[in-house]
């Protein structure tokens, strides 16, 4: 069980809270314990003042005006005089202010006074006793007078307001710490997928930093890419030089019928080599230049080029393309779109099995979908994602028929710098099926 919430924001929402919490618990308290101290501090006055003057005038009063001084009625808020025996309560109270108010009038008066009460749960008076002459009376203090009184509704309001203002102010400045780390984390993420994007440097000074040093990651990330790009290019190109002399080469030894047997099987590895390097420079090319706008094509039209092509070549490629996806274009580049095509039709026909079945459709969500699948034994799911990953060879066999395990990554690249989806799905019937989602435009 979480006791705490997994953001930032809302860690930092709920500590505004516990703070605001405490403040205002102790806030409460001291304006409590300041009332009933004021509270005291004004019933002693009022009832040492009131004793002091009825022990001076009631021994000198006759019984009428005795009679009619007790008899009085001070009304709910004022006390009330009253003789010994007229009905005096005989429970001592012990609630904190009894307590207090018979050490304070004990100290005031300099001599011990006595308190009744009805007992716990009766609404009755306090009677506070003091001696007159040789007398002794008793004081009424109404329950008005000494129950706990409740803050005034507008204190409460005033918190509430208060309250409300401060969390305003703290989600203010939440949201001006989590907002630039919220979208700072964003482009951290779209980098990790490929898509490098950079981090405006805004908020606290330390986010901006963090923010900076992404981007001067992303500066030296793509140096970096450039050069493995620029090598990777030149060599590639290098060796289709000493390829091609090596093949003519060998087409002179053709003649040779001692050395037949071994020149086909050279023919063979310089056949390997150049498709593995065809393959590199593929890839290579297939990269989508950071920043360059892709030009809306007519995808259905290029797609029936290329199938073209591939019968041309004897291959069992079939094409179906449905009459909303026909009119469907999408921002990629012819060169790109044959990439595409030749990888998944060679990779269907290299690793799976003929026919080679090509459908293009759009569905409801504005989303164009092309799907290639052979009838061959398939990727088991558990090898479809390291299938995507390049220079991943599924089958050590693989590795000798002059495929270096670029086809499908290159068409993950390709897919992914249109905005598009690539899923490696289990066709019905038995075999792959590639489903490319592209973004209709």
């Amino acid at each position: 069980m979480r006791l705490f919430p997994a953001s930032l924001a809302g860690r930092t929402v709920l500590l505004v809270i516990a703070v605001i919490a405490v403040a205002e618990i102790a806030t409460f308290s001291l304006l409590g314990h300041f009332r009933r101290s004021s509270h005291v501090n004004q019933t002693v006055q009022l009832i040492a003042g009131q004793v002091r003057l009825l022990q001076v005038v009631l021994p000198g009063l006759g019984d009428d005006a005795r009679q009619a001084l007790s008899a009085a009625d001070a009304g709910e808020q004022g006390l009330q005089l009253r003789p010994d025996g007229s009905g005096v309560p005989t429970h001592q109270p012990l609630f904190p202010f009894a307590r207090r108010l018979a050490k304070d009038l004990t100290e005031r008066l300099g001599e011990p006074v006595l308190l009744r009460h009805g007992g716990p749960g009766q609404r009755s008076g306090l009677w506070i006793g003091f001696m007159a002459g040789n007398e002794r009376w008793w004081l009424l203090l109404p329950p008005p007078r000494f129950e706990p009184q409740a803050l005034p509704s507008d204190l409460w309001w005033f918190l509430a307001l208060t309250l409300a203002a401060v969390l305003l102010i703290a989600g203010l400045f939440v949201h001006g710490i989590v907002g630039p780390l919220a979208r700072l984390g964003d482009a951290v993420a779209a980098t990790g997928d490929g898509a490098a994007r950079t981090a405006t440097p805004e908020g606290p000074r330390e986010v901006r930093r963090l923010a900076e040093r992404h981007n001067t990651m992303l500066g030296q990330l793509a140096a970096a890419a450039a050069e493995r790009r620029e090598m990777l290019a030149g060599l590639t190109h290098d060796l289709r030089a000493p390829l091609t002399r090596l093949r003519l080469r060998l087409a002179l030894l053709t003649g040779d019928q001692q050395g037949s047997g071994d020149c086909a099987g050279l023919v063979r590895d310089v056949d390997d080599m150049e498709r593995i390097v065809g393959q590199c420079l593929a890839f290579l090319r297939s990269e989508h230049p950071e920043g360059a706008a892709l030009a809306p094509l007519l995808i259905a039209t290029l797609l029936q080029e290329a199938v073209s092509r591939q019968r041309e070549l004897g291959r069992a490629v079939e094409l179906t393309v449905s009459a909303a996806a026909a009119q469907c274009r999408v921002a990629m580049t012819p060169g790109n779109l044959q990439r595409l095509l030749d990888n998944l039709i060679d990779n269907a026909l290299q690793h799976g099995a003929p026919p080679v079945e090509v459908q293009l459709v759009r569905d409801s969500a504005g989303v164009v979908a092309l799907r290639v699948r052979d009838h061959g034994p398939g990727i088991a799911g558990a090898d479809r994602g390291r299938a995507l990953e390049p220079f991943a060879q599924l089958e050590p066999a693989r590795a000798t028929d002059g495929s270096c395990g670029l086809g499908l990554a290159i068409v993950r690249r390709i897919v992914t710098g249109c905005g598009g989806e690539l899923l490696l799905a289990d066709a019905p019937g038995g075999g792959l099926e590639v489903l490319v989602r592209l973004p209709a435009r």
